[in-house]
């Protein structure tokens, strides 16, 4: 339909990542990451109108953030969206500088048209503070301040040849052609693909016996199979130090290793913003921590929680 009416752009397309299939498999539920109300039609969850319109201010303007946004204002509500960033996406903006997860930063992009068609009013480059929340006085408060990056105290874990794997796309000029990929999850192993696709040298560094156990059960077999067409792959391995020479590990036997390399991808996963959830908790009469701010996971549950943290018996 959107085809025939020529709106393109309001299309919001497939991730390609498996979770429909993957879900139905294990669960004989489908569910699917971009649209969390398909194949529920009919019992009840389409958005309805709220009873009474509120002010509701949601803060973070990632997957979940931007959703929520849409739902609260498709339900009625006058709602502020801020964004403490000069872009929305959240963690999907780090997806744009590999090619085959672009769409996963092109959905942020669309999440933002759909937010700002249904009336949500966007603010760009605002932090909100129990100061700022104060002084909007929202009637609810939907809190989507996502991740950041998990970086341990390891000896060089900061130095001048490590990257932040979400800060790729911003540094990937810095990348030289030895790569030392720090973390075999996930988003490790893509961006360890994408670097031997674009024809570099990497080594892949895990201190578990197996990669990328966040990977869903359809989606697993194929990542690894590109794994071990790119990368060289270092299992077991304990990263004990950051060098300009590589990474110093301690191999399954217990001996110091050097992996070489002359750029290291720090990939050791997020942690839950909590700081900012505790600071904002008593800001509004109704509060809901949703997405990554409330558990580190996937797209897929930050979108769902962004439906589920509008219910219609409080927003």
């Amino acid at each position: 339909q959107k085809i025939m009416e020529g709106r393109d752009a309001d299309i919001v397309h497939c991730l390609r990542c498996f979770t429909c299939m993957a879900e139905r498999a294990s669960t004989a539920t489908r569910r699917c990451t971009v649209n969390p109300l398909i194949g529920r039609e009919l019992d009840g969850t389409e958005i309805q109108p709220a009873p009474m319109k509120k002010k509701v201010l949601v803060v973070g303007a990632g997957p979940g953030g931007l959703y929520a946004a849409y739902t609260a204002a498709r339900r009625g509500h006058q709602v502020i969206l801020c964004e403490k960033e000069s872009e929305v996406g959240g963690i999907l903006k780090s997806e744009q500088a590999i090619p085959f997860k672009r769409e996963m930063y092109e959905l942020g992009k669309t999440y933002e048209r759909l937010a700002r068609q249904a009336g949500v009013e966007i603010r760009l480059n605002t932090e909100v503070t129990p100061a700022y929340a104060a002084k909007e006085k929202p009637q609810a408060l939907i809190i989507a301040a996502g991740s950041c990056p998990f970086v341990p105290p390891i000896k060089g874990l900061d130095g001048d040849n490590v990257i932040i794997v979400n800060q790729y796309y911003k540094e990937k000029a810095k990348v030289g052609n030895h790569v030392i990929v720090f973390g075999g999850g996930l988003a490790g192993c893509e961006c360890a693909i994408h670097l031997g696709q674009e024809g570099k040298e990497v080594e892949l560094i895990e201190m578990r016996p197996a990669l990328a156990p966040d990977a869903n059960v359809r989606h697993r077999p194929l990542l690894l199979a590109q794994v071990e067409k790119y990368v060289h792959v270092h299992t077991q391995y304990k990263g004990l130090e950051v060098t300009p020479e590589g990474v110093l590990c301690q191999d399954p036997q217990g001996q110091r290793i050097l992996v070489p390399g002359d750029t290291v991808i720090c990939a050791l996963g997020q942690r839950s913003r909590t700081d900012v959830v505790e600071a904002l908790r008593d800001s509004a009469p109704f509060v809901r921590v949703i997405g990554d701010a409330a558990k580190v996971s996937t797209i897929t549950n930050a979108v769902y929680l962004g439906v589920l943290g509008c219910p219609r018996y409080l927003i």
